[in-house]
Order: structure tokens, then C-alpha cells, then sequence
């Protein structure tokens, strides 16, 4: 045991040594009166950078959705590649893509009444931009998705529609953080 722990410290340390391990997260809200939906997500993450270019991260998420009066509670993790495509500002401000996919699993409820499992997977891309507030901090947000969503028959009941394309609604909207160790 003090063997594995003693490893695990020397790689922490080695990925920490060279200021590339970021850790953060998101959070996304959108309340649409009209249509009495409410989506509420929350995503930490972790990643790494491998250079200016280049990055990989996980994230591991929480979503809520309520649609008129039916209930979704769901868990997803979500892998990603990221590409960072432009920078200025003294290479603080960056645009980039995330290419991955996601999968979850959960459960919908109307009433009383509870659905079989949720099954919800994704794959494609999500444009972004980061800002570094100083050498450990950055804001970061992400808007739209471009590729598949889709699921099985119980996610299809409790109104997850499958698509493809591009979606640049608010419901992709996410703002959160990044501290770079």
C-alpha cells in the first residue's frame, strides 16, 4: 500500500511539476417560462495540457431536466480531445473545440410514476473560449454543440429527442472555471 501511494504521489507531482494538470468545472441554467422547461447542469472537470495546442480532460456531470412536470435526473461523463485554435491578448484569451463524447444514465419521473433507466449518449464537437485571469486562474464558456445526440426508448419517452447537427441554443450555454496548478 505505501508503495502504491508513494506512486501516486511521484505522478501527481511529476504532472503538477510542469503547471499542465487543470482542474475546474461548468455549470449551465436555462428557464423557458413559455414552454415550462427548466435544464440545470453541472460538470466538473479535470484535464490536461500537453502543450499550447493540444489538451485532454474528463468531465463527470450532473444534469437536471424538468419538462412540464416530468423530472430527469441524469449522470454523464464526457471525455474530450481539445484543440486550441486562436489566441491574442498575450496568449490569454483562446478559442477551442472539444471533440468527444459523452454517455449517461439516469432516471425520469412524472408524479409518481418512475421510468426505466435513461440512457443518453452524444458525439461531436463544442466550441469555446477561455480567458486566463492570471497565471492559475481562467473563465471559460462553452456554446452549441455540433454532432449526435440520441437515446434509448425510456430517454426518447421522457422527451430527449435524437439529433444531429448544429445547436447554438442557450441550452448549450455553460460558464465555469479553470485553476492550473
Amino acid at each position: 500500500m505505501k508503495k502504491f501511494l508513494l506512486a501516486a504521489v511521484a505522478i501527481f507531482a511529476t504532472l503538477t511539476a510542469s503547471a499542465q494538470l487543470y482542474v475546474g468545472g461548468s455549470f449551465g441554467l436555462n428557464r423557458n417560462t413559455t414552454e415550462n422547461t427548466t435544464v440545470f447542469n453541472i460538470e466538473p472537470e479535470i484535464g490536461y495540457n500537453f502543450n499550447d495546442t493540444w489538451s485532454f480532460g474528463a468531465t463527470i456531470g450532473y444534469g437536471y431536466n424538468y419538462n412540464d412536470g416530468l423530472k430527469t435526473d441524469v449522470f454523464e461523463i464526457s471525455p474530450y480531445a481539445r484543440w486550441n485554435f486562436f489566441s491574442c491578448v498575450d496568449n490569454r484569451l483562446k478559442l477551442f473545440v472539444d471533440g468527444g463524447f459523452g454517455i449517461g444514465g439516469g432516471k425520469s419521473k412524472f408524479e409518481d410514476n418512475s421510468s426505466d433507466t435513461v440512457v443518453l449518449f452524444n458525439i461531436g464537437f463544442k466550441p469555446g473560449v477561455s480567458f486566463a485571469l492570471n497565471e492559475h486562474f481562467s473563465l471559460v464558456t462553452h456554446l452549441g454543440f455540433f454532432g449526435y445526440e440520441g437515446g434509448n426508448d425510456a430517454a426518447k419517452d421522457a422527451k430527449f429527442p435524437e439529433k444531429f447537427g448544429i445547436d447554438l441554443s442557450s441550452l448549450n450555454l455553460t460558464f465555469g472555471f479553470y485553476y492550473t496548478f
